[in-house]
């Protein structure tokens, strides 16, 4: 058994690092290849975001649309009060309800919820594509509208 361990052993890793190295020579040559290291993530200036004084003036005077980027149930839950749901992960399927309300030079107001959400970056990258440039961020957006004391729609009991 001693010397059958022995043999293999250095077989079998062998296999395991040609198929490793094989692997790593097939990655570096496609086209959709993934990167070994992922870059980090570009922190955005804090000009890049609507202040909550900015939009609740926008939203007082009705100047600006409100769209939320979350998903349908996160939506239905609660919202800021008048907000639209456009969610960014489904965005061609839900897109074409709102369009109609929009024009290339629609004020929008983009949030999402929590510190890590970047569902209204998503939500503005695409909306961009299709020309509506007029577009503004508000961090964390349902977190701090809500602990504002702002108006929200509140959702249904579960």
């Amino acid at each position: 058994m001693n010397d059958w361990l022995r043999l293999t052993l250095p077989r079998a890793l062998g296999v395991v690092l040609l198929g490793i190295g094989v692997g790593l020579a097939g990655n570096q040559l496609s086209l959709r290849g993934l990167p070994l290291i992922t870059p980090p993530k570009p922190v955005q200036p804090a000009e890049a975001y609507l202040s909550l004084e900015r939009a609740k003036l926008l939203w007082q005077g009705g100047a600006a649309l409100f769209l939320d980027a979350r998903e349908p149930a996160d939506y239905a839950a609660g919202h800021i009060g008048n907000a639209l749901n456009l969610p960014a992960q489904s965005f061609a399927q839900h897109f074409g309800a709102i369009a109609p309300l929009l024009s290339p030079e629609t004020e929008l107001v983009l949030y999402c919820d929590g510190v890590e959400c970047e569902l209204s970056h998503r939500l503005q990258a695409s909306l961009r594509e299709g020309g509506y440039t007029n577009t503004h961020l508000l961090f964390n957006g349902w977190t701090v509208w809500r602990q504002a004391g702002l108006p929200v729609t509140p959702g249904g009991k579960k």
